[in-house]
């Protein structure tokens, strides 16, 4: 290389070109999770016959509308969902649960018959308030009523908790209207005289993406579809609504997106600071900035790589390049600096080059195999996100030692210019750090023992997290809304289905699964045909006779002073003091008595003039803004038919029927499932309750993808530990205790790191689960290189601890836990316990390296080291 090392640089450059074209035309991103796990797994096998079955449930988006009503909830969802569904270049289907003009008119067909009697009772109460109400919408007709009310139930015509919410409601307008707050009364709420059940503020849209796989955020275009539709119908904060995206493709969307950023700015710092720390350590700008041209040529190398030979990074091998920026200085470092102890020395560069070549050679070709090893220790596995990882980084690390060999002696060799020569005895700090534990070899031992025991007994306590929520950024606006949508248990979107061949097998099917002690609610098709139907419409029509017509006014309320409004307030206010005075319901009580207050404190501070007309249109707004919405959806309410399979909506029964007759069965948790071991107990019971029934669906992906991680954990350590102790036995010539040696510190430093892992409630999980097999191929260098040393010179103790070597693994360890430690910084968790895992695992496995292997080493390895001196 030195002889002729432009010719090296040369070929170099041609390959960087070659790998960046070729890269260009033909490296792809996998974006999609399905593309992370094996396709022959039992529960990938039974998630695709289900989706073949269903098509339409693969890969929703969920939008999660807010409103500060029910009513304004509703309008909002119906007026997005018409706009998506017009979007058909980036949508399949849009689905509201729940919405549309069938459910409104059969609405009242889905109460209990107990509760629609109730209601109706309610309604004919209140049916000439509502009649005078639906024809003069203003503020002051509702004043108007609300005083006729206060006066009849005074006199005993009128029960007094039918007036309870609606003067509640109106209180807690006029506080917000003081205090400059939003507020919107319900009148849902109002007519129902209480909070309506479950979550009536909410709806959800079901939305079924365009996606395009070769995006790594295949959902993108789609998201922003969504976004920009919400925009343009005035649906923000500021119209009492919001709109927020969750589900498995809006999840991966931004994901990527804080990943790209993060990893982004985890790799600049982490090259800043591997730079930073190399003009330390080599103290020689032409050695710096030839190792990090090395580190660049290398990793576009390992890019073109990809390219010819996977063709695709996912999700997980896209981040390839932060662990390779960790572990690609570790070559050029022991290089560099066996190179500058020998220069030192007095040698002359060629021949120092030569010698160096010689002496670190066959340890760095060892370091990178088993460094590789580890790597490729995935590949095979189910979880074929960190395998692709596995292959990518292992090829990087033997393209990394490959460059390391060929194109780093070129480069510090095309200048003829004299290195400075690096003076190793004023580096006494690594020897002041490990000298008190050489000195006392016994100590260390007994220390080492101790902490393993204590180690060994935290380790039953280690587990995988298998949410992939706690791996996301819990800022994000998807992890936020899932996070909602999962504590309600009976509507969770981490649900399960079944699928039967016919309705009656399901309706079977469904019986056993509502005596799972962890179901809350089993759905079917046939659960959307209401029971108790003729008496239910027997009382709408009765609804229908009393209620009439409730449509109101064209044009809107009718305009009038500011003083008619006010005086009307002063006569609710006097006619709420006047009913104080008499005994009543205590509810109702209390409501007048906050009404009465609020007025009192509302009109003393309305403004002046036109801002008093402007603030008194804000409060009928506020007050009687939802009004018309709920007088049409009880209108319609009152339309109600009879309700049979045959005239359900087709886009329901597409939800719940496929097209080759099987019908899909909903099962849904009673518990919470943000907490991992309530997920995995509701997946487990379902399975075990109904063996002979495959079951799929979110909440058996999370838990079976989760265990196939483990196993893949399992298969890659048990295959790593294997392959490197048998290549170390056989390139150390069969000799078991150097092989022992090399192991000892790994062994060490992965109990420790796990056990530490627990006591920092660090669990593995889908991010950081290969980080102790990686930990096997990177540890394994350091013990191999001290090893290595010892065995060929003969230095022990503090003479083994001032070599070039022992620096060199102290500081491509402090490099590696830099480089790492930017991710433990990021507030995207899953790249965080990556980093905060790996920093974890090489700072154990320096200080085992360090501190325990020297003392390990046979003392007669000296005098073996002395013989061949001599020789």
């Amino acid at each position: 290389m030195q002889r002729a090392p432009w010719l090296v640089i040369g070929a170099f450059a041609l390959a960087v070109v070659g790998s960046v074209v070729y890269a260009v035309e033909n490296l792809g991103i996998r974006g999609d999770v399905d593309s992370l796990f094996a396709t022959d797994i039992p529960f990938r096998v039974a998630e695709r016959a289900y989706y073949e079955a269903f098509p339409d449930q693969f890969e929703n988006l969920f939008v999660v509308i807010d409103g500060v009503t029910p009513e304004r909830a509703g309008v909002a969802a119906k007026a997005l969902a018409d706009r998506l569904r017009e979007d058909h270049r980036n949508f399949h289907q849009v689905f509201l649960p729940g919405g549309g003009e069938f459910f409104e008119r059969n609405a009242f067909l889905y109460l209990d018959t107990p509760d629609l009697e109730e209601l109706a009772d309610r309604l004919a109460q209140a049916q000439p308030y509502l009649a005078a109400i639906s024809r003069d919408g203003s503020l002051q007709a509702l004043a108007s009523i609300m005083a006729r009310g206060a006066r009849a139930v005074r006199e005993g015509d009128v029960e007094g908790n039918q007036l309870s919410a609606m003067y509640e409601r109106a209180a807690q307008a006029l506080a917000a209207r003081r205090e400059g707050r939003s507020y919107q009364v319900s009148w849902a709420e109002v007519l129902a005289s209480r909070d309506l059940g479950g979550d009536p503020h909410r709806r959800v849209l079901m939305v079924q993406p365009v996606q395009d796989v070769n995006d790594l955020q295949p959902a993108r275009a789609a998201i922003l579809a969504v976004r920009a539709a919400a925009k343009e119908l005035g649906l923000g904060a500021a119209s009492g609504v919001t709109v927020r995206i969750t589900g498995d493709a809006a999840l991966t969307y931004e994901e990527m997106e804080v990943v790209k950023d993060q990893a982004v700015a985890s790799g600049v710092a982490s090259l800043l600071l591997v730079g930073v720390l190399l003009v330390g350590g080599l103290r020689s700008a032409r050695m710096v900035l030839s190792t990090l041209a090395t580190l660049v040529v290398s990793l576009v190398l390992t890019v073109g790589f990809t390219a010819l030979f996977i063709g695709h990074y996912n999700m997980i091998s896209a981040a390839f390049a932060v662990l390779n920026i960790g572990l690609g200085v570790e070559f050029a470092i022991h290089l560099l600096m066996r190179l500058q102890e020998i220069l030192a020395e007095g040698q002359p560069f060629d021949r120092a080059l030569r010698a160096t070549a010689g002496d670190v050679g066959t340890s760095l070709a060892l370091s990178a195999i088993t460094t590789a090893i580890g790597f490729f220790a995935f590949v095979g596995t189910e979880f074929v996100g960190v395998a692709e990882l596995g292959v990518i980084s292992g090829a990087g690390t033997l393209i990394g030692f490959f460059c390391t060999v060929t194109l780093l002696p070129a480069l510090i060799s095309i200048s003829r210019r004299p290195e400075t020569r690096v003076t190793f005895g004023d580096a006494v700090w690594t020897t002041r750090l490990v000298d008190l534990p050489v000195r006392h070899p016994r100590a260390v031992r007994f220390g080492a023992v101790a902490l393993t025991i204590g180690s060994v007994l935290v380790l039953p306590r280690a587990h995988f997290d298998n949410n992939p929520l706690n791996v996301r950024d819990p800022k994000s606006e998807s992890v936020r809304a899932l996070s909602d949508l999962l504590d309600r248990g009976a509507t969770s979107p981490w649900s399960l289905n079944a699928v039967s061949p016919d309705l009656a097998s399901a309706e079977a099917l469904a019986e056993r699964l509502r005596a799972v002690p962890e179901v809350g609610q089993v759905v079917t098709v046939t659960d959307f045909v209401p029971g108790d139907q003729e008496a239910k419409l027997g009382i709408i029509e009765d609804m229908g006779i009393f209620l009439g017509p409730l449509t109101p006014a064209e044009g809107g309320p009718p305009k009038t002073s500011v003083e008619t409004r006010v005086a009307s307030l002063r006569h609710l206010s006097d006619e709420l003091r006047h009913l104080l005075r008499v005994p009543t319901d205590p509810a109702l009580a209390r409501s007048a008595e906050a009404l009465a207050g609020e007025l009192d404190a509302y009109l003393a501070s309305l403004p002046p003039g036109d801002a008093a007309d402007t603030e008194l249109d804000a409060l009928q707004e506020s007050v009687l803004g939802s009004l018309p919405e709920q007088l049409r959806i009880l209108d319609a309410a009152l339309g109600a038919g009879h309700v049979t399979l045959e005239n359900l909506p087709r886009a329901l029964v597409e939800q719940m029927v496929a097209d080759n007759g099987h019908v899909r069965v909903q099962i849904f948790p009673r518990e919470n499932l943000s907490d991992h071991s309530s997920l995995a107990q509701f997946v487990d019971g379902v399975k075990a309750a109904v063996p002979d029934v495959s079951i799929t669906g979110s909440a058996s992906e999370i838990v079976e993808s989760g265990r196939s991680v483990v196993r893949s954990l399992r298969q890659a350590l048990m295959l790593a530990v294997g392959a490197i102790t048998v290549i170390l036995l056989i390139l150390s010539g069969g000799r078991v205790l150097e092989t022992a040696l090399v192991l000892a510190p790994l062994v060490l430093a992965g109990i420790f790191t796990a056990a530490t892992a627990v006591l920092l409630d660090i669990p593995f999980n889908f991010a950081d689960v290969i980080v102790l097999p990686l930990l096997l191929g990177m540890g394994v260098d350091s013990g191999i290189h001290l090893v290595h040393r010892a065995r060929q010179t003969g230095e022990l103790g503090i003479a083994l601890l001032g070599t070039s070597t022992a620096r060199a693994v102290a500081f491509s360890g402090i490099n590696t836990i830099a480089s790492f430690g930017t991710l433990g910084l990021a507030s995207h968790r899953g790249l965080a316990t990556l980093g905060q895992m790996l920093t974890l695992g090489v700072a154990f496995s320096l200080l085992t390296t360090l501190i325990v292997l020297p003392v390990l080493i046979p003392s007669r390895w000296r005098r073996a080291g002395l013989t061949r001196s001599q020789a």
